[in-house]
């Protein structure tokens, strides 16, 4: 989080090493995410079909949610099986995260 928070990321804001980095995984793997909110915002995750719209969660990989998110300090991991081949994002899950920077590539090859 920027300190205006008018900036979110994974890992690391815009500009710096790290990034948002983009998750490659083949179809069928089974995927282990784990996240921790070192911020001091609430944040949930998930990996999505379209950034825009949360509800679009794929491979049942949600952690946490808007309504019931992570508070400033706490852990969390999903495991899932990566589905179809395509395009994804990974995502935090709480109104306007995402569109703030909170928004990364999940690749199935």
């Amino acid at each position: 989080e920027s300190p205006d928070f008018k900036q979110f990321a994974f890992n690391a804001l815009t500009g710096e090493e790290g990034h948002n980095p983009d998750l490659k995984v083949k179809s069928g793997d089974t995927v282990t995410i784990k996240v921790a909110n070192n911020g001091k915002s609430f944040h949930a995750f998930g990996i999505v079909s379209d950034a825009d719209d949360p509800s679009t969660l794929v491979f049942n990989s949600a952690i946490k949610s808007a309504n019931n998110p992570f508070k400033p300090g706490e852990t969390g991991e999903v495991t899932f099986t990566a589905g179809a081949p395509g395009s994804y994002h990974y995502i935090c899950t709480v109104p306007g995260h995402a569109a703030l920077g909170m928004n990364g590539n999940f690749i199935v090859e």
